[in-house]
């Protein structure tokens, strides 16, 4: 509980970096123990920082067009992570073949099951090149295990 608490300051108190903009909530009691981060992109820059849910463990990670499945969106977005603390970000792996979390195609939603294994590890999304569109974005995972 008290890990839950400080992640919502922490993602309260973040700031974003100019050009992306964030709605973040905590636990909800209504959707049970679940982590939430949501919030929309509509230029370059970060979102803040968050912690995975549980540890070891998955998360899901879902950005697309804000018109619907799809959407008119043409953007590049990296889901990155840190180890020092937010310091060093580097472009997280996808699908475990070593592929970069990197996805630019116009208009194509993206979702992904990430797995965690090492506490202290941060993530964010960073749209590095932004052409038009507004993109939400949304972060979830138990934050239990079992």
């Amino acid at each position: 509980m008290r890990r839950q608490i400080l992640l919502v300051l922490l993602l309260a108190l973040t700031a974003l970096v100019p050009g992306a903009s964030a709605q973040i909530s905590g636990p909800s009691p209504a959707l049970g123990p679940k982590f939430l981060a949501a919030g929309t992109i509509s230029g370059t820059g970060a979102t803040a920082a968050f912690a995975p849910p549980s540890l070891p463990g998955e998360f899901n990670v879902v950005f697309g067009g804000a018109s619907g499945p799809n959407g008119a969106f043409t953007a590049t977005i990296r889901l990155e992570r840190s180890f020092d603390g937010g310091t060093t970000w580097y472009v997280a792996g996808a699908g475990g073949t070593g592929a970069q979390a990197l996805y630019s195609t116009p208009n194509s939603d993206v979702s992904l099951v990430v797995a965690e294994p090492e506490a202290g590890v941060l993530y964010r999304l960073n749209c590095t090149a932004y052409t038009s569109g507004t993109i939400n974005w949304r972060v979830s995972g138990n934050t239990q295990q079992g």
